[in-house]
């Protein structure tokens, strides 16, 4: 199984605290991490750990954050050969204080200064041989060169749709999986209903169209049938990158072969079982655990 993943990095900084110290004051935050993060760059160690050959396609910068990024998707296996470096680029940083109680986050983060990738730094041939190709709202333009002869070749192509940015409606017609946070469908489409909206997002492109939710499941639709697949019921620590383990999880599901309720299912488990350590990869799960999950796990209820 060999998939191509393009799109956004992050170096990040977890904070697990409860109550932020007041202003002109310190506070001492035992636990804290730092990490590699972002939706795509995530995605891909997920994939990588899920037993999939993996190439991940961004441009990074010439910084210390970056330099980190890099190392850290090689040692999981990612192939980076094709990533422009930028000089003098800044790489986006992410800080995500946790709440120790609930595993819920925020998150402040500023994209530094990379630029997106050219259309002409991507090559339709490095589709050959490629399965999947999975792709996040943050390189829009280079994804449509990649999706568009991906569909040609009748590969599958996921969005990760997160924060809808310009260009992505441009990509809606080249996509053959949707799979988007609360606000995508109803932010590209104008509806604030969620039904109506991945209808609206069905009649783009997507085949199958689905919104995350996170505890309490997943809303999809594929050709006028509506399914709503539960959560797991699992030990919530962080929920940093749930969604990002989530798209891999269906993209894993998708490669194995399973129909789109299986691989929303699969996506679930992993993204449940990403959620049981704190940073956005520190748990992401082997082949073997989501498995067992998937086979003995609970529903959450509510």
């Amino acid at each position: 199984m060999k998939a191509l993943v393009i799109g956004y990095h992050a170096w990040d900084v977890v904070l697990p605290c409860g109550e932020l110290p007041p202003l002109d004051h310190k506070g001492e935050c035992p636990g804290m991490i730092t990490g590699g993060g972002g939706p795509a760059a995530t995605a891909s160690v997920a994939l990588a750990r899920l037993g999939v050959d993996v190439e991940y396609l961004g441009v990074f910068g010439d910084d210390a954050p970056s330099r980190m990024q890099r190392e850290e998707l090689v040692v999981e296996g990612v192939v980076v050969e094709r990533c422009p470096v930028e000089t003098g680029g800044r790489s986006p940083l992410a800080v995500a204080i946790v709440d120790p109680t609930s595993g819920c986050r925020r998150i402040c983060w500023s994209r530094g200064s990379l630029r997106r990738l050219r259309i002409d730094e991507v090559d339709p041939g490095w589709l050959t041989g490629i399965d999947l190709l999975l792709t996040d709202s943050h390189e829009p333009l280079a994804a449509a060169v990649l999706a568009r002869e991906a569909r040609r070749r009748s590969i599958p192509v996921v969005l990760d749709g997160g924060t809808p940015r310009d260009g992505v409606a441009e990509l809606m017609p080249l996509v053959s999986d949707a799979i988007g946070s609360e606000i995508f469908a109803p932010r590209l489409t104008g509806s604030e209903d969620q039904r109506e909206a991945l209808i609206a997002l069905g009649k783009l492109g997507p085949g199958r169209v689905a919104t995350t939710m996170g505890e309490r499941g997943c809303l999809a639709l594929e050709r006028g049938s509506w399914l709503h697949v539960p959560a797991f019921d699992v030990p919530v620590i962080d929920t940093t990158g749930a969604g990002d383990a989530f798209h891999a999880g269906y993209a894993w599901g998708l490669l194995r072969g399973e129909d789109f309720a299986g691989a929303l299912r699969t996506g679930a488990a992993v993204a449940g079982l990403a959620c049981g350590g704190m940073g956005g990869r520190s748990a992401l799960p082997s082949p073997e655990a989501v498995l067992d999950l998937l086979t003995h796990g609970q529903a959450r209820l509510g």
